[in-house]
C-alpha cells in the first residue's frame, strides 16, 4: 500500500496550506531555507517577493529550487508534498500583479492574514519593486502517513 497523496490530494494539500518553506541554492554556503506565502496556480507554485530580497541573486545564479509543505503534530497525521523545480524570476510589474492577484484568488485566507494598516516602515518596505517567483516542478514527492493505518 503506498503512502503518496493523489493528484487531487496534492491540489487540495497544496490549496489548503497556509505556507512552504523555499529552499535556494548559495556558493559556498548552507542552503537558504525561507518560510513563503504561496499560491498553487495550474499546476506551479507562485510566491511574491521583494525584487531587493537576497533569493533573487541566489536564484537568478542557480534557478533550481526545492519546496516543501508538510503537517502533522504525530507519526500518523504526516504529511508533506516536497516540489524540485525550476524558479522563474518575473519583475515586470504589471505581470506581477496579475499573478499576486492569483495568488490571493487560489488562497483568499490571505486576505485575512494581511494587515489593513501597515506601519510606515512596512508601507515603505511594500511599496518597493517586486517579484513573482514560479516553480515549475521537476519532481514531485508526497507522502501521507494517515494511509499506512487502512
Amino acid at each position: 500500500m503506498g503512502i503518496e497523496l493523489s493528484p487531487a490530494e496534492i491540489d487540495d494539500y497544496l490549496l489548503r496550506s497556509p505556507r512552504m518553506i523555499l529552499c535556494v541554492a548559495r556558493d559556498g554556503r548552507a542552503p537558504l531555507a525561507l518560510p513563503m506565502w504561496f499560491g498553487w496556480v495550474e499546476g506551479k507554485i507562485l510566491m511574491d517577493t521583494g525584487l531587493a530580497s537576497r533569493k533573487i541573486p541566489a536564484i537568478r545564479k542557480n534557478p533550481l529550487v526545492s519546496c516543501l509543505v508538510e503537517s502533522g503534530e504525530d507519526y500518523f497525521a504526516l504529511q508533506a508534498v516536497l516540489i524540485v523545480g525550476q524558479c522563474e524570476i518575473i519583475d515586470d510589474q504589471e505581470e506581477r500583479r496579475r499573478l499576486a492577484d492569483l495568488i490571493f484568488e487560489a488562497k483568499p485566507v490571505y486576505r485575512k492574514l494581511f494587515p489593513k494598516q501597515l506601519p510606515p516602515h512596512l508601507e515603505r518596505f511594500y511599496s518597493q519593486p517586486r517579484a513573482i517567483l514560479r516553480v515549475t516542478p521537476h519532481s514531485m514527492t508526497t507522502w501521507n502517513f494517515g494511509k499506512i493505518r487502512r
